[in-house]
């Protein structure tokens, strides 16, 4: 450097000496987590997520760690999730990074997570101890043989097929709601992966599952039910449900999603949902095809809608995607605020078979569902 611009130089530090760099202001943890938290009940999961982080780099507690780890699942972003909750020791907050971790394709880190669990725990955790077995059996999942397979619903008001459990025909319900594949006691009698599920041409190895008994739906539908096949099979398989057409297409491949799809979000990690609008309010509802309503509302949801009967309110507008439903008969007392609880997420309530077997629903591994209806008016795409 020249010496009169090492003068001019050493001058302006000189004369900038008393000045001070401007800095942001510190961020209150304190503040950003409880702004984080009304983010999340406000249905506003990419603000949820941004406080929350902010609380974190701020030295935020558990709370931030749990806002943004449920905002990051819920916006399809299970990395952050697991980031977010790096380090943990809390049994509950482990279960739910084994849930993100599952949803990041990282099972066998979820399998230590999980051990790790459920070795703090003080009871034991149902879905941790049937998830441990079958991350064990499974820890690479889903290798599928064959490109396209399509089944006829059977006759029964809920979505059944007939499938190939190994070696054993049984006849499998389609539910959302659930996040792997069930498998009555009589089928399995403990939680692990099913070697070869037979789907007509399709055969898909190693499928995780756990047990639960199918008795009451089997008494419901007047039919030996053996099988659940859940949402994570069904977004896996790129499947679609055509209500109308009664039958189901499962491909090893997903078709383009096209516009008029609408984001699908696994809420904890495993809870199927879909944001929506009801009567022109922004919702959350968790999808469930082995549901035999419609609509079914928890209390809090119902309470602000008008038309209340004895047993139901009437929607005069529900908004999936790019469908509007009009004046849709909306159940209250089959949800209570359980249902949010357990969810964990601020959900109105949940749609069900009743309308949903009235549509075409393709499901997308990238975290999107197609909702189509010819009976029902097309609204503008949803963002």
């Amino acid at each position: 450097m020249p010496l009169g611009l090492r003068a001019a130089w050493a001058a302006l530090l000189i004369a900038c000496g008393g000045a001070q760099v401007a800095r942001a202001p510190a961020v209150d943890p304190d503040v950003a987590t409880r702004r984080a938290a009304e983010a999340w009940a406000g249905l506003d999961p990419e603000a949820a997520l941004r406080e929350a982080e902010r609380a974190l780099e701020a030295g935020g507690g558990p709370d931030a760690r749990e806002i943004a780890a449920r905002a990051a699942l819920a916006l399809g972003r299970p990395e952050r999730a697991v980031r977010a909750l790096a380090g943990i020791e809390d049994e509950a907050l482990l279960r739910l990074r084994g849930a993100a971790q599952i949803a990041a394709g990282d099972r066998r880190g979820a399998l230590a997570t999980l051990e790790a669990a459920e070795r703090r725990a003080r009871a034991p955790d149902p879905w941790a101890g049937a998830m441990i077995p079958a991350l064990r059996a499974a820890p690479e999942p889903y290798a599928v043989e064959g490109a396209e397979a399509t089944l006829p619903l059977a006759p029964f008001p809920l979505p059944v097929v007939s499938v190939r459990v190994d070696t054993v025909e049984t006849l499998a319900i389609l539910g959302s709601g659930a996040h792997v594949a069930v498998l009555d006691p009589s089928i399995r009698n403990a939680p692990g992966a099913i070697d070869e599920l037979g789907l007509g041409a399709l055969r898909v190895r190693g499928v995780p599952h756990v047990v639960r008994s199918l008795e009451a739906i089997s008494a419901a539908l007047g039919a030996e039910i053996g099988m659940v096949i859940g949402a994570e099979l069904l977004l896996r398989l790129a499947a679609t449900l055509d209500g109308p057409g009664g039958r189901v297409t499962f491909r090893a491949s997903p078709p383009s999603s096209g516009e008029t799809s609408a984001p699908c979000m696994a809420l904890g990690g495993s809870f199927l949902a879909a944001p929506a609008t009801l009567d022109g309010r922004a919702a959350w509802l968790t999808l469930d095809t082995a549901g035999a309503y419609p609509l079914a509302l928890t209390p809090a949801a119902a309470e602000g809608l008008e038309g209340w009967r004895s047993d139901a309110v009437t929607v005069g507008a529900l908004r999936l995607g790019a469908l509007q439903v009009e004046d849709i008969p909306a159940l209250r007392g089959v949800l209570d605020e359980g249902h949010a609880r357990a969810v964990a997420a601020p959900v109105s309530g949940s749609v069900g078979w009743g309308l949903l077997g009235q549509l075409v629903l393709t499901f997308h591994p990238g975290g999107r569902i197609v909702f189509e209806g010819s009976r029902f008016e097309e609204a503008a795409p949803a963002p």
